[in-house]
């Protein structure tokens, strides 16, 4: 008899949690994963004893739950997740029913999955989740997507597992299609750019300052008490205390210094430069952990590399403002891209920051504020969360220039913190000298600038053959 609320296809790390988590809700839970033994071993061990039942074969999985059945999708992004849908179609899946695919997407690839499932009837979900495993069971934050009628009744089930801020659930329905899983993207963006920003902070300190990881560690505490609260602040100070059970060294030193990506960061570039917005701190995150990984390269030049220039250390003071600084104009380039986004899809940038309070990896002290300056509901929200940090923002310029500097001189790179700088200084700038890029585009390719006071495009010849 179909009795289960709820079916979760897919047993990785994220799919258990959920399950278990859609079960301490108060919810009777269907599983199905396309390696039998993964079902067995996860019904003797994590779900022993609970309101779950596991699957072997997907139609008896199909069948056991209620209608409209709500199955939520926790497989790798790309052509799993079609074959997912193939065969739950061919297990009985049927008109009315949902499927909402909670893996890290392409929104691109949820525009055509919700198209072609509407052809069967089929209601889809595009979910952009993030918190991790410990979000996944303890509750995430949830980026909805795709049908509007299956969000509102998966919401009322499926929402039940997300994370809460002030008795508000930290979920969110943002438009058609990929929607949700164009926010889970930005998010991964911005994540990409403040994890930069704190691996900066943490090199300065260690390299310039001479500060082994435990004295940075109680560093990363104390700015965590303060602007810079964060889960990200915090999980940096947790894992600079950490020790390897065995030396009793440091973990973090004894880790292989290449950042590894999944594809999302870069996805997060490329809509930068599909959309038309600007965000450079995010796109020199991926970059960087491009570079991390040329590690022949590295080793070859870094043989060869001159001695530093030499300079004034600075207090850990300007670097925490310097810090903080990057991360402010991380979420700044972050609303950006939604707003960017809001011209593709139905969505709007304050409700991203409302479900980012908690749950989420870029919950923050600032991404609550942030919220609270766009719930009035203005029509540019980069201009506002801009405008109301001006002075703030202004006196953080300054330890950024410092920052920025003093690690050039001790031969810190500083990605996150220069380009985040370059952006502010940008954004501050009158005129910028774009005008040159367009004259010199005239002189060699004829492609024609505006000129101000005067109407349409021109062109000059620049001098040439008048004499």
């Amino acid at each position: 008899m179909a009795g289960c609320d709820v079916g979760v296809f897919g047993l990785g790390v994220m799919g258990e949690a959920f399950a278990l988590n859609l079960e301490s809700r108060g919810l009777r839970v269907a599983v199905y994963n396309r390696t039998p033994e993964r079902v067995d071993r996860f019904m003797h061990d994590r779900a022993g004893g609970r309101s779950i039942e596991g699957y072997r074969d997907v139609k008896g999985f199909v069948s056991s739950l209620k209608r409209p059945r709500i199955v939520v999708l926790f497989v790798k992004a790309g052509s799993p997740v079609d074959e997912a849908f193939a065969s739950l179609v061919s297990a009985g899946l049927e008109r009315g029913d949902i499927v909402a695919d909670c893996g890290n997407s392409h929104y691109r690839d949820s525009d055509r999955r919700m198209a072609v499932m509407a052809m069967r009837g089929i209601r889809f979900l595009g979910v952009g989740v993030s918190g991790g495993a410990e979000g996944a069971l303890r509750g995430p934050s949830m980026m909805f997507g795709g049908d509007f009628s299956a969000y509102v009744e998966a919401e009322n089930l499926v929402g039940r597992a997300a994370a809460s801020f002030e008795g508000s659930r930290c979920t969110s329905y943002f438009g058609e299609g990929g929607a949700g899983h164009f926010v889970k993207i930005v998010h991964n963006g911005i994540e990409y750019a403040i994890l930069q920003g704190l691996a900066e902070a943490y090199d300065y300190l260690k390299r310039g300052l001479g500060m082994g990881a435990l004295e940075a560690a109680r560093v990363f505490e104390e700015w965590g008490r303060g602007e810079l609260r964060s889960f990200l602040v915090e999980a940096t100070a947790a894992v600079l205390r950490h020790r390897d059970p065995e030396s009793g060294n440091p973990l973090v030193e004894m880790i292989v210094d290449e950042a590894e990506q999944k594809g999302t960061g870069i996805w997060a570039v490329e809509a930068t430069h599909e959309l038309g917005a600007a965000a450079p701190t995010i796109c020199e995150a991926v970059q960087h952990r491009i570079l991390s990984g040329a590690r022949s390269l590295r080793d070859r030049v870094s043989a060869a590399r001159e001695a530093a220039l030499g300079g004034e250390e600075l207090q850990p003071e300007i670097v925490g403002e310097a810090l903080l600084g990057a991360v402010i104009l991380s979420y700044v380039q972050g609303a950006a891209l939604l707003e960017a986004g809001s011209r593709r899809y139905r969505l709007r940038v304050s409700e991203a920051f409302r479900v980012w309070r908690a749950g989420c990896i870029i919950r923050s002290r600032i991404v609550e504020e942030i919220y609270q300056s766009l719930s009035t509901g203005l029509q540019d929200p980069v201009a506002q969360i801009l405008l109301e940090r001006g002075d703030r923002l202004e006196a953080l310029a300054a330890s950024l220039a410092s920052f920025v500097s003093s690690a050039a001189r001790i031969g810190v790179p500083t990605p996150a913190a220069s380009s985040a700088l370059a952006y502010l200084l940008a954004l501050r700038s009158a005129r910028l000298p774009a005008n040159v890029i367009q004259a010199v585009r005239d002189y060699f390719g004829a492609h024609g600038f505006r000129l101000y006071g005067r109407e349409g495009y021109h062109h000059s010849d620049w001098g040439r053959g008048t004499g």
